[in-house]
């Protein structure tokens, strides 16, 4: 009885000291949002890169029956509707969080991405890294864009075989270091989706995000066997193929300190003429 009182009394002083660094987050919405039907924040990982929940308990994979459906996502925090494009979650943890907004009548979903590392405890890199590295220019050091490494990695990817018959790579981006003269490490957010008739399932489809990354070895690119899984989603192929799930890096590495108001200024985009990556309808 004594250790479940104090359980309890630590657990209630952990609420009472969350309260006091909790921060708010507005999302101001632009643009055609009338039927976005939800706006919420996902924190993914903590700041080793491992996989956790914004009150610091691990995140675990759901049984399939609780499986989050494409337009019902797990997220951390929820914003309520205010009117006029208007999305407010009052009280948010501290922490960095990725966006996702939802527009329920017509089939679209955007969402913010970081590219977490692999391995644990190894640098986080922005949503909009690049691959870059650094050439000798008449005896000057100019950083570039390494398209040469980039396109590998792009190709391989799409070249390889795959248990999905349409493996695709949506963003590619890069750590930099001053002086490098190709990238230690690329990471790619890959979109991997098995969409084909079998004889056991004749109208299912599964649509997996996950982050890949290849590290340099002795001149050579080679793959991580790790990945990191940002969602499995299963569901009817008519009913996928009907969605806009688009990628948007302005969406995602959104940190929140302690007893932080910040507002996120976001407007829709047209999803038939946009350069943003992910599921289109097919």
């Amino acid at each position: 009885m004594k250790k479940l009182t104090m359980f309890l009394l630590f657990f209630v002083l952990f609420l009472f000291v969350s309260g006091l660094d909790a921060g708010g987050l507005t999302i101001q919405l632009h643009g055609e949002y009338d039927d976005v039907t939800f706006v919420g924040a996902i924190y993914r990982w903590d700041p080793d890169g491992l996989p956790k929940q914004a009150d610091g308990s691990a995140r675990v994979a759901k049984e399939r029956a609780e499986a989050p459906k494409i337009n019902e996502p797990w997220t951390d925090f929820r914003a309520a509707n205010k009117g006029n494009g208007k999305w407010v979650i009052e009280s948010i943890l501290p922490g960095v969080y990725d966006l996702i907004i939802i527009k329920g009548g017509t089939k679209q979903r955007f969402e913010g991405w970081r590219y977490a590392p692999v391995l644990d405890f190894e640098e986080f890199f922005p949503p909009d890294a690049e691959v870059l590295c650094d050439q000798d220019n008449d005896g000057k050091k100019e950083t570039v864009k390494d398209e040469e490494s980039r396109k590998w990695v792009d190709k391989t990817i799409r070249e390889s075989k795959h248990y999905e018959n349409k493996v695709i790579p949506l963003y590619i981006g890069g750590s930099y270091k001053k002086g490098q003269a190709r990238p230690k490490q690329i990471r790619t957010l890959v979109m991997l989706l098995r969409d084909i008739q079998t004889t056991l399932d004749q109208n299912s489809a599964t649509l997996r995000f996950e982050i890949w990354q290849f590290e340099d070895r002795s001149g050579g690119y080679v793959k991580q066997k790790r990945t990191h899984v940002l969602h499995r989603i299963i569901m009817p192929r008519d009913e996928l193929c009907q969605w806009v799930w688009l990628w948007d890096s302005s969406l995602g590495n959104i940190s929140i300190g302690k007893s932080e108001q910040k507002t996120i200024e976001y407007k829709i985009p047209d999803h038939t003429n946009t350069t943003l990556q992910g599921l289109l309808p097919y």
